[in-house]
């Protein structure tokens, strides 16, 4: 499991410089010689090293604050995905509330914070709009789950597997749904503010199954009675398993949400195409082995179609 918590070097660094100024204290005190007293001045008794100091001991307990924080985020999230997205928004949203808190440090006057504060707020929302989108749209993610690193979804039109949900865009690896998920090798990027205008697509959120469909035209010769019959007994021998998970897991679903229960197996529908039967086959398929069972079945259709096309007596 990955480790968030921050080496110690880390703390060492910062607690030495404090340290430092904390024995140069004492040296300036302790020494009566005043051209010692000239080249060591009292931290404390400067103002600009006085803000240093406590710019520096801030920065200790921001380190420590991460550390706790990494900890309970660690200890409540279920899975790495959702670690590895609460890490990096809680990380943000520490560095400017420690930005904030310096500011507050070395300007004296709190109407002046307020003022930058506000200029700097303003600037941000007229030229950072997109930008802006992007941070709400990356603490969305966060709350609703809409989707976590791992799945896989489709975006304005680009279907791909999540790799990383940054802060401000999400990485995906582009798959290709016709050969089986197989990764292309193209790494897309969508800004997260998206989520506010495009429709997702998430094919392994709640459910790990997902619809298929096989379509074979036939003659109107054909017994399409004994041909529906040899479909679905195939589609059962491959698929048994899957229909058993699939009634379950859209039961759980219907649990939490409002979802009318419906039928799992297979089924054959009729349609006519260009002067034949066109029969679709549609059934319930695992979402990440989807295409190696559409060819296994495709495969022993094609040794039955002799059978399959016979003329009706």
């Amino acid at each position: 499991m990955r480790s968030y918590v921050l080496p110690v070097r880390y703390f060492l660094f910062l607690l030495l410089i404090i340290v430092a100024m904390v024995l140069a204290e004492f040296f300036a005190s302790a020494t009566s010689s005043e051209s010692l007293i000239f080249v060591v001045t009292s931290p404390f008794a400067n103002t600009i090293f006085g803000k240093i100091f406590d710019t520096l001991f801030l920065a200790v307990l921001i380190l420590i604050f991460y550390t706790v924080g990494a900890y309970f985020i660690v200890s409540r999230m279920p899975d790495e995905a959702s670690r590895f997205t609460a890490i990096r928004i809680f990380t943000v949203i520490l560095l400017g509330l420690g930005l904030l808190l310096v500011l507050m440090e070395w300007v004296e006057d709190p109407a002046q914070i307020v003022l930058v504060l506000g200029i700097i707020w303003a600037a941000m929302v007229v030229a950072l709009r997109d930008l802006i989108q992007n941070m709400v749209g990356s603490l969305t993610l966060l709350v609703t789950r809409m989707y976590r690193i791992g799945d896989r979804i489709q975006i304005k039109g680009v279907y791909g597997l999540v790799m990383d949900i940054g802060f401000f865009r999400t990485t995906m690896m582009q798959l290709d749904r016709e050969s089986g998920d197989h990764p292309s090798g193209q790494i897309v990027t969508v800004p997260n503010g998206i989520l506010f205008r495009e429709v997702v697509m998430n094919t392994s959120r709640d459910l790990s199954v997902a619809g298929d469909e096989i379509r074979i035209t036939l003659p109107f010769s054909a017994d399409l009675p004994h041909a529906r019959v040899v479909l679905l007994d195939v589609v059962h021998r491959h698929t048994r398993e899957i229909q058993v998970q699939a009634a379950k897991e859209i039961e759980q679903l219907g649990d939490k949400k409002f979802l009318p229960s419906y039928e799992t197996g297979p089924s054959v529908y009729l349609h006519i195409d260009d002067y034949q039967v066109l029969m679709v086959l549609k059934y319930f398929t695992s979402s990440t082995r989807r295409s190696e069972i559409k060819s296994r079945i495709i495969e022993e259709i094609s040794r039955l179609i002799p059978e399959i096309t016979k003329i009706d007596q």
